[in-house]
Formats: structure tokens, sequence, C-alpha cells
């Protein structure tokens, strides 16, 4: 799809693994990047939840998710929990509720040119495409690492304006422009010193759900397989 700012996304391919590596590493960091096995078992699990999004075909960020079943009220992985340490070989469930965010990416060099929310409309389609009820993915708030002796993480973010010289957080702030809502805090989430180590769950519900649609789609699927797989 070839958008106005000349960003093309597509579903992502194992030959492109190396480039995304290098917009992990440009992103993240050497320790934090995704390695190339964790990207092949992404794209051999789901192949249809890693996308990379090109401009002059140059891979310049890339969006990884999978299914899973999520209960809001009881459920609060931490990041290596819900995403088998960034594999999804086990955690990934066709038949799961929500749609849940494994990673976003995004070369420094093109964080301004619309390429992350593009990722995250695409990848979104999924939730509408496989009825699932929500979207999920466990948010960074990486500038808390400059207030966290100030200010209680629940007052951090909560913040949307400049307020006692305390801006809002710009990933968290990025995530609630693009229609997610924040459902918990989450400590440990994931080993990242700028977030001193919390993640903030960020949901948003697909308003296309139908729940009883989803159900009798899951009755067909195993009276099929029980037929022609005993």
């Amino acid at each position: 799809m070839f958008m106005k700012n000349k960003i093309k996304i597509r579903k992502a391919r194992i030959e492109d693994i190396p480039q995304i590596i290098e917009v992990e590493k440009a992103a993240w960091g050497e320790e934090r990047a995704a390695t190339f096995e964790m990207l092949k078992s992404r794209i051999k699990t789901f192949p249809e939840g890693t996308l990379v999004a090109l401009i002059n075909e140059k891979i310049v960020g890339f969006v990884s998710a999978q299914i899973v079943n999520y209960d809001l009220e009881k459920n609060a992985f931490t990041w290596y929990e819900a995403t088998d340490n960034g594999f999804i070989t086990k955690t990934h469930n066709q038949k799961g509720n929500t749609l849940y965010g494994v990673n976003l990416s995004v070369h420094p060099l093109y964080q301004k040119k619309g390429v992350g929310k593009q990722l995250l409309i695409n990848v979104a389609k999924l939730a509408i495409k496989y009825n699932l009820k929500q979207g999920a993915l466990g948010g960074r708030i990486p500038n808390y690492y400059r207030f966290g002796d100030k200010i209680r993480v629940e007052d951090y973010i909560k913040i949307d304006n400049t307020k006692n010289n305390v801006p809002s957080d710009p990933e968290l702030s990025f995530y609630q422009k693009c229609g997610f809502k924040i459902a918990k805090i989450i400590p440990e989430y994931f080993k990242d010193p700028e977030s001193l180590n919390y993640g903030v769950l960020l949901v948003r519900k697909n308003p296309f759900y139908n729940k009883w649609y989803r159900l009798i789609v899951a009755e067909i699927f195993d009276l099929i397989s029980h037929l022609f797989f005993p």
C-alpha cells in the first residue's frame, strides 16, 4: 500500500531480517535489539503479524504482533511472559481474543515521518479481520527516568500537558493519539532503564467486534478440524 508520503507497508519476509535488525539496533541499541532467531520465529509463527515500512524501497520501520487470550482484569504479563521471550512460538494463539503488540520499531531518522502510525494502522486491521475483541500492547515511558525520584508512576502517566515543568511522555502520548487507553501499570515489564522498567498496558477496543460471530466461527472451525483431521 502506497501512502501520500511514499511509505509502503507490506508483510515481512525472511530475507528482510538483516535490514530489520539494523532498524532494531538504531532504535533500541545493540543489547535490546531483536535477534535473527526471534524475527524468523515471529514471521514463521504468524506471517501476517509482522509488517515492514519502506521508503524508497529501504526498510525504515517494522511492527510485530500476535494473537493471545488476554483478560484485562486478571492478567498483567511482563513482555517476556506475553511474547515467549520475543519468539511468540508458545504464546501466539489463533483462537485468542486480543491482538497483542510485540514491538514497534522505527529508525530514528524517520520517526517524525508518520511511519509508526502507518504501521499501527495496518497491523490493527488484523483485529477486524479476525474479529478480535481488542488490541493491546505494553508501552514504554522513556522519559520517566528523569522524574522517577519526584513523581509516582501512577501520577506520571496521567500528565497530559506541561505542568510543574514535567511534560507528558512522548511515547505514551503517541499511542494515546492513536486511540489507545491506559489499562494498568506493569512493574518490571521490560529491561528498560529509561522507563525504570515500567510498562503501561495500553488497549484499544475493536468497535466491530462481534462475540457471537466469533463463537460460531470457532465452533465451525473445530467441527471441520475434527472431520478432516480426526
